[in-house]
């Protein structure tokens, strides 16, 4: 058998390998596949779960070895198949010319992959903003990272834009966060205090705001035609800060209606000149 698989000889391109070459080299590779599933497995399940270190450093660890794994598992299959690296040499100069071309996206995605994964401005389970899009940051992949959208949507980001864009972490190191919520109430000096115990009262009894530090207000400035004023609120996390500020303002809505203090808006006058005169015609059917 092995003698009848020796002698059948593949020809590509002049290049003759011998059947039983081509069934190793696959044997190689295979074993190879199989050993990185092992190793990963293990390193896993009995060297980084039990050193607690961040899933974007282990992730960064199995996707390592299992590059290292294969290259080593592809160099031994091309061995077997008689395969002469260093003839390749001119092959791997056309491909790098096209990639300097025609791949700099990938590369450069490939590299703000590596600085991510080590460096870790963001990592799995933090809240960013890029670019408009605000998310929890999924899974962070050598080429791209994914995103989950409030709305449940996945949205795959290049790497790269994690590098070159200004991004904001809202759970970097603390994902503790301050809210300012601006309001301008009415020009009457005898409400401001009123106004004042209204909003700290309306912050405090929210189950959401954190009591340390305590919600405060500000009076910022006189405006146009408002007394301008600022709450200041903390929240454990940035996640649900859309849900707090639609409850708080929804009963400072309700409680200044109640003690009649007015949230007023611009009023604009329209002067005509030149007598300019405004006459209903009739309409014809």
């Amino acid at each position: 058998m092995f003698d009848f698989l020796r002698d059948k000889i593949i020809s590509i391109h002049g290049f003759k390998i011998d059947l039983l070459s081509v069934i190793f080299a696959v044997l190689v590779i295979v074993a190879f596949y199989l050993l990185v599933f092992i190793t990963n497995l293990f390193l896993k399940r009995e060297v980084l779960s039990k050193l607690k270190l961040d899933r974007g450093i282990q992730d960064a660890v199995t996707k390592i070895n299992k590059i290292v794994l294969l290259a080593i598992g592809f160099y031994i299959a091309f061995q077997v198949l008689g395969i002469n690296l260093s003839a390749l040499t001119v092959f791997a100069g056309v491909v790098g010319l096209g990639l300097s071309f025609g791949m700099q996206n990938i590369i450069s995605n490939f590299i703000s992959g590596i600085i991510i994964i080590f460096e870790r401005p963001i990592k799995i389970g933090d809240y960013v903003e890029i670019g408009g899009l605000e998310g929890i940051v999924g899974e962070i992949r050598t080429r791209s990272t994914t995103i989950t959208t409030r709305d449940n949507i996945q949205v795959i980001v290049p790497n790269s834009n994690f590098i070159t864009q200004n991004v904001v972490n809202w759970s970097h190191n603390n994902p503790k966060i301050r809210v300012r919520m601006p309001i301008g109430i009415e020009y009457a000096p005898s409400k401001i205090d009123l106004a004042i115990e209204i909003l700290k009262d309306i912050a405090g009894n929210n189950d959401k705001v954190l009591k340390k530090p305590k919600p405060i207000v500000w009076f910022t400035s006189f405006g146009d035609f408002t007394y301008n004023l600022e709450l200041i609120i903390w929240l454990s996390t940035p996640i649900n800060r859309h849900v707090v500020l639609t409850e708080i303002n929804i009963e400072i809505a309700k409680r200044f209606d109640k003690h009649k203090i007015d949230i007023p808006f611009p009023i604009r006058n329209l002067i005509f000149k030149n007598n300019l005169d405004i006459s209903k015609t009739d309409q014809k059917n």
